[in-house]
């Protein structure tokens, strides 16, 4: 009996223990019951993300000042055309306000207004012409840029412009090197293909291009500046004293025989020529020369308005030397295989100088990675000469006589912007259709969603 009275606190004490532990959970007494262990919930998917819109292209009208002088006289025209422009696929413009001729369509105090032009005479507009477009194209939210000639001052066929009225112009112009022999480049018997360029060599011609570039860019507010003829004129110029002296400094040379030491002609055809001892020395000096008016430019437009692009628009012909121009990079050597080009002709490109390079394909086929006289080809070329330096726009010609919406198309997808030149072309071959079938399809193709649908 003692015995059972002193198990009975041991027997309390168990069941007290017992009775405080934690229930176990079902999850941790598998095999001990009955019931089928509760699976713990999956958790919602991730809702997948919305896909970044694609950003539209520029899809840019270039209006030529000479083509369009009489056609767009009236602010009522510059609205039409606008409005048609943007119904067909158009979302950006560029403005010519120094035409070839040398004066001027915008309000400056520094150069004179252009009243006569192609044949017709515009005394006074009353209005701003480049403002009233920066307006429009503000309320249509287009981009415009503007464009000027840089070097042409007077047009050899007319006789017109500042270099035939202006005695200041008279010793500035390029001096061509002929059959014939040397003479202005005013005086030109090739009234069709040669402007009247002045001499870049020239420390007035420089004052002058940097004081025109500040005007219009403190006047004005505009996206992009568009260097247009920002060049030599071709392989005959220029030869003056200037350019001797000039070419003998960068050279360290004495030119012994001038102008023989750079070419001699072999017959009556000023581009039938025998290169001299200096000719590709010679070659590199004039692209050292227009590289430097790039980069001049450049610090010119920047210093007054630093968010314009600066754009030049130049042929897609690179490997033709003659103009000066050399658009490529400096850092990408591409002209091992011309024999014109001498070892360091390559770090004469400018294309690091510029924000926009606007590639003239003016050709005549569409497709052909490997024929040089396609878009395609002039576009891959491009690419591979430039790589990152600058952006680049594909640009064609209405005037050619292939399939337009598709040479749009080529530009949008394989490029940053496509440019057509220009409008008096659009409307005399009736291609704005064209060109918004080639826009639509590449934006079908790439995914891109058009501001106007957005809004709807």
């Amino acid at each position: 009996m003692k015995l059972k009275l002193l198990l009975l606190p041991v027997i309390f004490a168990g069941i007290s223990l017992y009775s405080c532990e934690k229930p176990q959970d079902p999850a941790e007494n598998q095999g001990t019951g009955t019931e089928e262990p509760v699976p713990e919930p999956e958790p919602e998917p991730e809702p997948e993300p919305e896909p970044e819109p694609v950003p539209e292209k520029p899809v840019v009208l270039w209006i030529d000042a000479e083509a369009n002088f009489s056609r767009l006289r009236t602010q009522a025209n510059i609205r039409k055309y606008l409005d048609l422009a943007q119904e067909s696929g158009f979302n950006a413009i560029v403005v010519d306000v120094k035409p070839v001729q040398g004066d001027v369509l915008y309000d400056s105090d520094l150069f004179p207004h252009c009243t006569s032009l192609g044949g017709y005479t515009i005394d006074d507009r009353g209005y701003d012409y480049l403002q009233y477009f920066i307006d429009q194209a503000r309320e249509r939210n287009m981009r415009i840029s503007v464009s000027t000639t840089i070097m042409p001052m007077g047009l050899p066929m007319s006789k017109s412009g500042p270099g035939y009225t202006d005695p200041y112009w008279d010793d500035k112009f390029c001096i061509e090197y002929l059959p014939t022999g040397l003479q202005d480049i005013r005086e030109t018997d090739d009234v069709w293909n040669v402007f009247a360029f002045l001499n870049p060599v020239l420390p007035e011609v420089h004052d002058y291009v940097m004081s025109l570039v500040e005007e219009v860019a403190t006047k004005y507010d505009f996206d992009g500046y568009v260097l247009d003829y920002c060049r030599y004129m071709n392989i005959n110029s220029d030869f003056s004293d200037a350019s001797r002296k000039a070419f003998e400094a960068y050279a360290d040379v004495t030119v012994e025989n001038w102008p023989e030491d750079i070419y001699t002609f072999n017959s009556d055809d000023k581009n039938d020529y025998t290169p001299g001892v200096h000719y590709n020395k010679w070659i590199e000096w004039r692209s050292s020369v227009i590289q430097g008016y790039v980069a001049d430019i450049r610090e010119t437009l920047k210093r007054v308005r630093p968010d314009v692009d600066l754009e030049y628009w130049a042929a897609s012909w690179w490997p033709l030397p003659h103009t000066g121009q050399n658009w490529a990079s400096p850092s990408i050597n591409s002209t091992t295989a011309y024999w014109w080009a001498t070892p360091d002709y390559y770090k004469t490109g400018f294309a690091d100088q510029l924000d926009i390079f606007q590639l003239g394909a003016y050709l005549n086929k569409v497709y052909g990675p490997y024929d040089a006289e396609s878009v395609e080809y002039a576009i891959n070329r491009s690419k591979r000469i430039i790589g990152d330096d600058c952006t680049i726009y594909g640009t064609i010609s209405s005037s050619r006589g292939f399939d337009m919406a598709e040479a749009v198309y080529l530009c949008y997808r394989e490029t940053a912007g496509v440019m057509v030149f220009e409008l008096s072309h659009i409307i005399n071959n009736d291609d704005w259709a064209n060109v918004k079938a080639g826009v639509d399809k590449a934006k079908a193709e790439l995914g891109i969603v058009s501001s106007e649908d957005n809004a709807e």
